[in-house]
């Protein structure tokens, strides 16, 4: 299970604040915190809404790869050009790309970028211009139509993690549901690629959103979930992912389970 550390976000206001006033202190903590709660990724996203993104997403990963050299980026970023000129500046492959999506201009400007880094891991959403489908038969469509297009683009099966799009069960009780029909049937038919999710949706707007989050990953992983995106500081989290891992017996002889209750993440 891959961890991707959500925390570094600007359209999180005080992210957001730190990032303007290039507060260096405020951001390694936020990364230490993560790493070592178990981050494998580092999501980065310099999106302020008042412009610099580039500059700014630019100065995010020279501090953050300068003081911690083995984490890996996934560099967050809605702006083909924005990504186009970071890309470069990252040093520790394989490097996450968040996200493309199948919107007709978005894939257009996207897919040329792709082929001058084949190494790179990719978030591809599974919505279009119409925005979210609300059946999972058509996630699951676009899931098909966006891997034809990026494996002819060079990239490697493996290296793309879909994301079937997890709503807010506040606003629509199904909405779980309907995110893991999508997940099994994109690793049906796409066996070869991998899966990820900003799980920390599901519980928008709804109190002790930590619990929810909590066994909403435990219920992804068991249907086959590869990756999150989600605040990897909650330990609860944490906890999801070691005890699922032994009951769908991916954590062989409980091993990591019992390193991290030695560990007292647990």
């Amino acid at each position: 299970m891959i961890i991707v550390g959500e925390r570094i976000n600007a359209t999180r206001k005080k992210i957001g604040e730190a990032l303007i006033k290039k507060d260096e202190k405020f951001f390694l903590k936020e990364a230490k915190k993560q790493i070592e709660a178990g981050s494998d990724f580092l999501d980065l996203n310099a999106g302020t809404g008042i412009g610099h993104e580039t500059e700014n997403l630019m100065w995010l990963i020279n501090l953050v790869q300068a003081a911690y050299p083995d984490v890996h980026l996934a560099l967050d970023s809605s702006n083909t050009n924005v990504l186009a000129e970071c890309l470069p500046l990252v040093k520790n492959k394989p490097v996450m790309l968040n996200s493309v999506n199948a919107e007709e201009k978005k894939l257009k400007e996207f897919l040329p970028l792709v082929k001058n880094f084949p190494d790179i891991y990719i978030v591809a959403l599974t919505m279009d211009d119409s925005g979210i489908p609300s059946s999972f038969e058509k996630r699951i469509e676009i899931a098909c139509t966006l891997y034809e297009q990026l494996i002819n683009s060079g990239v490697k099966k493996e290296n793309i993690f879909y994301d079937a799009l997890v709503q807010p069960v506040g606003t629509d009780i199904d909405a779980f549901n309907t995110y893991l029909k999508a997940l099994r049937g994109i690793k049906e038919r796409l066996p070869a690629t991998r899966s990820i999710c900003g799980l920390s949706n599901v519980s928008f707007g709804l109190p002790k959103r930590s619990l929810i989050n909590k066994y909403a990953f435990a219920i992804a992983m068991h249907e086959g979930l590869d990756a999150v995106i989600i605040d990897p500081v909650d330990p609860g989290i944490i906890e999801a992912r070691c005890i699922a891992g032994v009951l769908t017996g991916k954590d062989q002889f409980c091993m990591n389970y019992i390193s991290h209750f030695r560990e007292g993440k647990i």
